[in-house]
């Protein structure tokens, strides 16, 4: 059975991402010895390929992977398949459809929704088809019947993530990701998170299947994913992307002692604040960690807390920040703009807080580029904080084709959007320009529109290339501090 598969990141900030969950799929159904091509989209030029694609490659199925900031290509992947061949299945998967799966369903041409983890799921729906079964009896899909919807039963999750194949990385160039990231790979070990952020999706992803939700590789297993791609392509520098990498301390503890035994990269991080310890962070420094992102999202504890749920005090963030710093370790805070309840004034406890954080150094890397991160807020559907949105009539459906984390589509009662668009390219500045005024000048040139529309328009190959060049700048740059 031929099966095609595409996704996109034609509206992402990052062009240059592999797409994680197309290669978990793609690599489970070829375990199961099904014919498996995939269409991976990174820029708008790349749709008109499709029609020529599904011609040649006479698809008995059609999936599509989408995030909701993708979901424009759902209906015209669907549309393309459907002009080929009326009969052909197109069904789709992803965050987006989970989140609104009747509003896919909706979709001329789709005709299933995959609502929770795809492996088993896709894999139920080939065996129906194979058979001459009822396919709308497939679990974790929703599906047109009988003039309705029904949702089928939910699967349980995946409890042994080293069942499943390594991702399978040809559904792109590999290479080019890893070239175009400055020689960073980035590899994802767990699914799943123990906290429900109002701003993530996780609370309702939660709830799309049975049994524990957050789960981890053994160990060993993700030392052999690392081997496996160690040998097969060229890079220089491993970002663990994992959402909390030490949310579990002792399988991270044994990952990193069999990791040092093996290799050598120097590496990144994403965790919190409070999974952190002097433990953690001695073996995280003897082990070449680099980087750590912690999300501080809002430096008001009112927001922080009260508004998206973080859990965490600012005197937290600022302990683990120079719990990092006293090793050498550069942490990398994240941070969000135009939160619902927002205002100009809250927003300065944001920029307050990095400004102690950042006081005695300057963070930019070729491969992570600009630090501290800043977000424009994105209130993405399946989320307390759509939900909160859209009660209040804040969300501005007019607003189409906005750029994802840059512009606002509120329209928050004391945070217009030209005003968070100001604070959003003014932020690293004005973190910055106390203590390092050279680099904060160079952080304002970096971050306007006309240098962001370079990235997004250039080769992903030469957007490695700038980043090393700015790098090159902000090393060479007077009263750089040490």
């Amino acid at each position: 059975m031929r099966i095609l598969l595409v996704s996109s990141n034609l509206h992402s900030q990052f062009p240059a991402c592999f797409p994680n969950a197309v290669g978990a799929l793609a690599a489970y159904l070829k375990r199961e010895r099904y014919d498996v091509r995939t269409f991976h989209m990174r820029r708008k030029r790349d749709i008109k390929r499709l029609p020529g694609l599904i011609r040649e490659a006479r698809p008995d199925l059609v999936g599509v992977s989408a995030v909701t900031c993708e979901a424009d290509i759902i209906p015209q992947v669907a549309r393309m398949a459907k002009e080929w061949n009326p009969g052909v299945p197109v069904l789709v998967g992803g965050i987006h459809g989970i989140v609104v799966p009747q509003r896919v369903l909706a979709t001329e041409g789709v005709d299933g929704v995959c609502v929770g983890e795809g492996e088993l799921a896709f894999h139920d729906y080939l065996r129906l088809m194979e058979s001459s079964g009822d396919v709308t009896a497939a679990k974790n899909f929703m599906f047109r019947r009988n003039g309705g919807i029904v949702r089928n039963d939910s699967l349980e999750f995946i409890q042994n993530l080293d069942s499943l194949p390594f991702l399978d990385r040809s559904v792109t160039d590999y290479q080019q990701v890893l070239n175009a990231n400055n020689g960073a790979a980035n590899l994802i070990f767990s699914r799943g998170c123990p906290w429900s952020c109002a701003f993530c999706c996780n609370k309702d992803l939660r709830k799309t299947g049975r049994g524990e939700y957050a789960r981890l590789m053994t160990p060993e297993r993700a030392i052999e994913e690392l081997a496996f791609v160690s040998g097969s392509y060229r890079f220089k520098y491993i970002v663990f992307r994992d959402d909390t990498f030490t949310w579990n301390k002792d399988w991270a503890l044994k990952l990193l002692d069999l990791y040092a035994g093996r290799f050598t990269y120097p590496y990144d991080i994403f965790t919190r604040a409070d999974c952190l310890d002097d433990e953690i962070v001695d073996r995280l420094k003897r082990t070449g960690c680099r980087h750590v992102f912690l999300g501080l999202d809002s430096g008001n504890d009112h927001i922080r807390n009260e508004i998206l749920h973080k859990e965490q005090p600012a005197d937290a963030i600022l302990r683990a920040a120079e719990m990092l710093k006293a090793r050498g370790i550069r942490p990398v805070i994240s941070n969000i703009v135009g939160l619902p309840h927002e205002t100009p004034r809250k927003f300065k406890d944001t920029i307050e807080i990095n400004k102690r954080i950042y006081e005695d150094m300057v963070v930019f890397s070729a491969c992570n580029g600009a630090c501290p991160k800043i977000w424009v807020f994105e209130p993405w559907p399946g989320t307390d904080l759509f939900k909160l949105c859209e009660k209040n009539g804040w969300i501005n459906d007019d607003n189409g084709g906005h750029r994802v984390y840059r512009e606002s589509v509120l329209r928050l009662p004391g945070f217009a959007p030209d005003e968070i668009e100001r604070e959003y390219r003014n932020f690293r500045y004005q973190v910055y320009k106390d203590h390092f005024p050279v680099q904060a000048l160079l952080f304002r040139l970096y971050d306007t529109r006309l240098m962001q529309s370079v990235f997004e328009n250039i080769p992903l190959e030469v957007i490695g290339k700038v980043r090393e060049f700015v790098l090159s700048m902000m090393n060479s740059a007077v009263l750089q501090k040490r």
